[in-house]
């Protein structure tokens, strides 16, 4: 068990130390410290930036959670991943993203297969379709060519989706437009299709295996309103599935003219590299994706051949294990100085907390500390009038990973001079407060953060960000010694609901339910 290492040891003895040396001693105490603990990556013309100087961190620190990372075997184990090694034990899968990103020329064998000539061959696929779509080759059944793509999932299949077309869309100029729909609620469903045409819109439904309640229920209400106006037989020539196995779309009553293949390793919130993201493949072109895969592939790279101390994502997790279980931080925030990253934050929260949000380790033993924070943010500068205010004086203390941009492609640049500013100035405050005779105008200071830069927002620094996270996330569960690949906590939710939902339907609950239950749904049914 991890808590009884000697380094986990030193870090609470060390945790127990932290409030002794604030931020602003550390900084006067030390003239290289933001150059000492600012690690860089290059790619091309590009590069990412990560500043961790403002974290409450000390050179021992740093050096006991890099002792730790070695007594966490996290090298072995990103290795075993790479490799194809079933790391997802209690589903006996491996946790095989980084293929779906890897070189043409790399091999993974999982079970006797190339994994990675078979994502090859789907991508091409993929980009066959999309220029077909993008060309008018592949069009409606009324000959129209497709102009909108609704993309229907939930989790994993609509949240990286959504945040690469809301981030892309504002700097690259999609072929067609892209719509989301995930919620059950049939307001959002409704609420996009009175904004489309049926005979010229291309729907993309990706579930691995088409069990999902919410993607069946919002695939079933397209369908119909696709066949008010192409009828039923040309339904299908409008409707693409990603699935482990389309033909359980077939089962599921789905029609579909067109398929493309997942596979069972590929966890739903490590999927936007899969395809997953047909939608934006389509909109922006195979480029544009071979452009995302490519900063994720270069991240994947880094994290395999840094030295430990030098690798952006093996700090960002070990720095996360620090504010998390030693000096007991509970929730993260995210704040991103661009409204294109708008949905950077949701896409993180299931990122982070699906994977390890977890108190039973891979070895089926209760953990014996706190893992994942609660993930929450939003976009710079609106959260400065929103709830930046509880990070400087309030009596929690949150650690902020801040998001910014060298460049933007938008006209005013002197304006995105100012948003950087803010994000600096924001930074700066947290760290070094300020002191005042008035008690209520004092800032405390000596709160967290690390600051993410990249030279501008494109899709292959978006590839590289999220990797990073992903690679995060991986470091932090072996630390913990949990399994960050599977999501057993999402599952009794959907029993429970299947139940209760054939109970609505006979209009009474039954006699086993729990009194408040029951007394809910006598209420709801009272009241339709």
């Amino acid at each position: 068990m991890i808590t009884t290492t000697s380094s986990w040891k030193k870090l609470v003895a060390l945790g127990k130390e932290a409030p002794q040396s604030t931020l602003s001693e550390l900084f006067l105490g030390d003239a290289q410290r933001a150059t000492r603990n600012t690690l860089d990556l290059n790619f091309g013309s590009a590069s990412i930036v990560a500043d961790f100087s403002k974290q409450n961190t000390t050179p021992e620190v740093i050096q006991a959670l890099l002792a730790l990372a070695q007594d966490a075997s996290v090298s072995t184990r990103r290795d075993a991943m790479f490799a194809g090694v079933p790391i997802n034990t209690s589903e006996g899968q491996p946790a095989l993203h980084v293929a779906l990103r890897a070189p043409s020329t790399h091999k993974i064998i999982v079970d006797g297969i190339d994994v990675v000539k078979e994502v090859q061959q789907v991508r091409r696929s993929m980009a066959d379709f999309a220029n077909g779509v993008r060309s008018g080759k592949i069009c409606g059944a009324t000959g129209k060519p497709f102009t909108h793509i609704i993309n229907v999932g939930i989790g994993g299949s609509d949240l990286g989706p959504a945040l690469v077309w809301d981030a892309l869309s504002s700097t690259l100029k999609p072929s067609l437009l892209c719509s989301f729909v995930s919620n059950i609620d049939p307001v959002d469903v409704e609420k996009v299709l009175e904004n489309h045409d049926a005979q010229q819109t291309l729907v993309v439904m990706c579930s691995k295996t088409f069990s999902t309640s919410e993607t069946l229920s919002n695939g079933r209400i397209i369908q119909q309103w696709l066949a008010e106006s192409v009828g039923d037989a040309g339904v299908a020539q409008h409707c693409a599935v990603v699935s482990v196995e389309p033909q359980r779309a077939t089962s599921a009553g789905i029609a579909f003219a067109h398929s493309f293949n997942i596979w069972p390793w590929v966890g739903g919130r490590y999927s936007v590299s899969s395809a997953v993201n047909l939608a934006n493949v389509v909109a922006f072109g195979s480029d544009v994706f071979d452009d995302f895969l490519s900063g994720m592939r270069l991240v994947d790279e880094h994290f395999i051949d840094a030295p430990l101390a030098k690798n952006i994502p093996v700090m960002m997790g070990l720095i996360s294990v620090w504010n998390r279980s030693i000096l007991g931080r509970e929730t993260q925030a995210v704040v991103p100085y661009s409204s294109a990253l708008r949905l950077f934050a949701p896409y993180l929260q299931q990122l982070i907390m699906e994977s390890n949000g977890k108190q039973v380790g891979s070895d089926d033993a209760v953990v014996a500390t706190q893992t994942s924070p609660v993930v929450w943010g939003s976009i710079g500068t609106n959260s400065q009038h929103a709830f930046m205010q509880m990070l400087h004086q309030g009596t929690s203390v949150v650690p902020v990973d801040l998001i910014g941009f060298a460049k933007t492609q938008a006209e005013h640049s002197d304006a995105h001079d100012l948003l950087m500013a803010n994000m600096f100035a924001q930074a700066q405050a947290l760290a070094f407060g300020s002191e005042s005779t008035e008690p209520q105008r004092a800032m405390p200071g000596n709160r967290a953060s690390t600051v993410l830069m990249a030279s501008e927002l494109s899709a292959q620094t978006l590839g590289a960000l999220i990797a990073l996270y992903e690679h995060s996330v991986f470091v932090q569960g072996c630390v913990w010694g949990i399994n960050s690949f599977d999501q057993w906590g999402v599952e009794l939710g959907k029993k429970l609901a299947q139940k209760i939902s054939q109970q609505i339907a006979q209009g009474v609950p039954s006699s086993d339910q729990d009194a408040s239950t029951s007394q809910l749904l006598q209420w709801y049914l009272k009241h339709q």
